[in-house]
Formats: C-alpha cells, structure tokens, sequence
C-alpha cells in the first residue's frame, strides 16, 4: 500500500495521458468504476498502479532501475555533472550556429572539395574578425530575454540543490 500520494499526470505529444509516479511512467491499462490500473510503460516490467482520482491507491515495484536517475543523478552516472549543459548554458547554440554557417555557405550537399575548403576558411575569418573588434572594445550582442532568463532559473536551481535546499525529486518530475 502506497498511502495518500497525489500522482502527477503528463500529456506526452503522442498518445494518452500518463502518470509519473517516483520517476517511472506508466500508461493506463484498464479503466473500472471506482479506479484506473496503469501499467509501466517499458514493456517487460511488471510495475503497476492504481488510482482514484488523482490520489494514489497502490502500487508495485519496477524490474529495471529509473532511467533519469541511472544515467543523470546517481554516482557513477552516465553523463556526470561536469557534463550538464546547465554548466555553458550556450555549448549547444556556438555549435548549431557554426553549422548553420557552414550549411548556409555550401550550395548543395556534396560540393567539390575546393569549394568545402573555402567556406570553413570564410566563417574563420568571420570569427576572426568577430573576436579582433570584441578585443578593440565592441559591446557583445546580447542574448534574448528568454535565454536570460531560463539561464538565471537554471542557476538558481543549481545553486538550491548544492545547498541542499532542493532535492532532486521535484526538478525530475519535468522529465
């Protein structure tokens, strides 16, 4: 018996309505008058739960650890801190940005190499040029609120869960 837990339920952009319940998804198997049974939604593990509205009746225990939490939280995680996105908040968008340029500078998808050869050259002399006015004292393009703003919340977050002010069970119910 699982007590009086309140379930979270999320809208996937395909399919029906799922409940989160300690990091697991489970999907809806079967509906009765006075509850609803949902099922995991890896399909060789046994993990069930019920509810009743939107308060937790019962549930069972998974066969397989839960993926966010083996591949982002543990010790020994796949993909430790260090390499969190949150840390250059901009990683992702320098390097879109640089194949944007390359793309945009070829004229179609396989070119003659001596055309691939002067494109790169072209974006390097760009950045070049980009990096000697920043040196000479040019303000920098600043980023779009939004941006700003996802970075400051990011920040934040980071900042409660080295303090301990957070635990990680809220920040992974996003997922």
């Amino acid at each position: 018996m699982a007590g009086l837990q309140n379930v979270k339920y999320i809208f996937p952009q395909r399919g029906c309505a799922q409940v989160l319940f300690n990091g697991y998804r489970h999907t809806k198997n079967e509906e009765r008058q006075t509850c609803i049974h949902w099922k995991c939604v890896k399909t060789t593990c046994k993990g069930k739960v019920t509810t009743v509205g939107n308060i937790l009746r019962n549930s069972t225990e998974h066969n397989h650890p839960d993926n966010v939490v083996v591949n982002w939280v543990d010790d020994g995680a796949r993909f430790p801190l260090p390499l969190w996105n949150h840390h250059h908040p901009r990683r992702n968008n320098n390097l879109e940005g640089f194949h944007s340029r390359l793309n945009r500078g070829l004229p179609h998808r396989h070119p003659q190499i001596y055309l691939f050869i002067e494109v790169p050259k072209k974006v390097e002399h760009a950045d070049l040029a980009k990096i000697s006015q920043i040196l000479l004292g040019a303000a920098l393009r600043s980023r779009k609120r939004v941006y700003r703003e996802v970075e400051n919340r990011l920040c934040r977050l980071k900042e409660h869960l080295a303090q301990e002010l957070k635990n990680t069970h809220p920040i992974l119910g996003c997922f």
